[in-house]
């Protein structure tokens, strides 16, 4: 309750302000009855900035750069720092909105900027994310005391994320890759292909987290921080494939199982996705070939008008440059996969083996099993066809005769002849053939539940 007192013939106005402290401020009120209309009013706009209604007007020196900082500084995550502080600086801080007072920061405000980071190419994901960021910053500060008034990004609007299907690995070709990969990089992409580990769990594996003796593995750091992304550790069944792996990495210099050449811990600017994709292309998981002109390449030097022939194909055959008629050298186009589509990669094969989606859950440690069957069970369109031949009646029948010629150019496939040696390999085997490269999935036959797809099938209702 507030209250009023006069001293030395003025009037002072005694409240709890937006802080919740007891303070009391001189007025130029008159009569004791206009002070305490004052003191009313002031006690109500008060309230209102305690119960985050109103904006403090006392923070207005304050800009919203300041307010980052403060967060980036005092209550955002080690491990997070160096990327949320890239992020704002380009976002925030080095913009007119970061120099704008904290009080004028508002919901319009906000949507313009996140308008502005779309129209300059920014992804629905790292929108997002910047809008989950501010509102941490408006909320801490709100915690600390630093600022009193409504959240300006409550009523910002998530961007719709498309979702992706993402590129993955079968059986088969997980077994091509792994040769390709440089040796000091070979069991760091096991782990994360037969483990399922993110980059940073491969990383922090320690030679004290593998049980040879038992056939376990902890999982319970990421890089050099105490928990993994998921804040918890966890112990899985080694893949015998991971065995051999396992075993060179404890004859490794160094505490780490997978470390760099030198034996220290692979950081978090160790870029695996070069090494990804150079292996992709030597093992001949490719999109295509690029076919480029070396003549017409060094004579655009001379020439800016003169553009260099290249051309895109489904294989590597030998091509002729149309203006100079030498041979285009041809170079391969990798496949579109990151090195966290390698946990991608296993969780598809486990499923695609008849693994339950819940033991496959637990491997990859996710908290909700929602998350592993939406977001990782890349099944590819051959996995359904079962289920779709079932429904309708059986398989369908083959055509009477090969496409001719001209209609296999018109519909853009490739000879099977012109293809390279490792296309044609594995050409007419399923990818789970058992004839082929099948142990990673056969690694994980205790795992499997007694029906042999691991779903349960769909039920049509045909009435009467």
């Amino acid at each position: 309750m507030a209250y009023v007192r006069k001293r030395g013939g003025r009037w002072f106005l005694g409240y709890l302000d937006h802080r919740g402290q007891w303070v009391e401020s001189a007025s130029k009120a008159a009569t004791k009855t206009e002070a305490e209309r004052l003191a009313h009013e002031v006690e109500i706009q008060a309230e209102r900035q305690r119960r985050g209604l109103d904006a403090n007007l006392g923070d207005g020196d304050r800009t919203f750069g300041s307010l980052c900082d403060w967060w980036l500084d005092n209550r955002c995550s080690e491990r997070r720092r160096a990327r949320e502080r890239a992020r704002l600086g380009k976002q925030i801080l080095r913009t007119p909105l970061g120099n704008l007072p904290v009080r004028l920061v508002t919901t319009g405000a906000i949507e313009e900027r996140l308008a502005g980071m779309a129209r300059g190419g920014a992804s629905p994901s790292y929108i997002n994310g910047t809008r989950t960021v501010l509102h941490t910053v408006f909320s801490k500060a709100r915690r600390a005391g630093l600022w009193m008034g409504p959240n300006p990004l409550a009523d910002v609007e998530r961007r719709k994320v498309p979702r992706r299907i993402y590129d993955t690995l079968t059986a088969e070709e997980a077994e091509r890759l792994l040769p390709k990969v440089p040796e000091v990089w070979r069991g760091f992409f096991a782990a994360a292909l037969y483990a399922g580990l993110r980059k940073g769990e491969c990383a922090g594996l320690r030679k004290t987290d593998a049980d040879l003796e038992h056939g376990t593995l902890l999982v319970a750091r990421s890089y050099d921080f105490d928990t993994t992304k998921g804040g918890h550790a966890d112990v899985i069944p080694i893949p015998p494939p991971l065995l051999p792996y396992l075993r060179a990495g404890l004859r490794t210099p160094g505490p780490y199982l997978f470390p760099d050449a030198d034996g220290a811990m692979r950081t978090d600017e160790s870029d695996p996705q070069k090494v990804l994709r150079s292996a992709l292309a030597a093992a001949g998981l490719v999109r295509g070939f690029r076919h480029s002109c070396r003549r017409c390449k060094a004579a655009a030097r001379t020439d800016p008008e003169r553009a260099p022939h290249v051309e895109e194909q489904p294989d590597a055959a030998e091509r002729r440059c149309p203006v100079c008629r030498m041979i285009l050298w041809p170079s391969a186009i990798p496949r579109r996969l990151r090195f966290h589509d390698l946990r991608h990669s296993c969780a598809t094969i486990l499923l695609r083996a008849g693994v339950d989606v819940h033991r496959v859950q637990r491997i990859l440690r996710h908290r909700d099993v929602r998350l592993t069957s939406q977001t990782y069970a890349h099944l590819a369109v051959e996995d359904l066809r079962g289920a779709v031949e079932s429904a309708w009646g059986g398989p369908a029948k083959a055509p009477q005769s090969a496409p001719s010629e001209p209609v296999r150019a018109a519909a853009g496939a490739p000879d099977p002849g012109s293809l390279p040696a490792s296309f044609r390999q594995g050409a007419g085997k399923a990818p789970m053939d058992p004839e082929g490269p099948a142990d990673f999935s056969k690694s994980f036959q205790g795992l499997r539940l007694e029906r042999e797809t691991g779903f349960e099938p769909a039920t049509l209702s045909l009435g009467s």
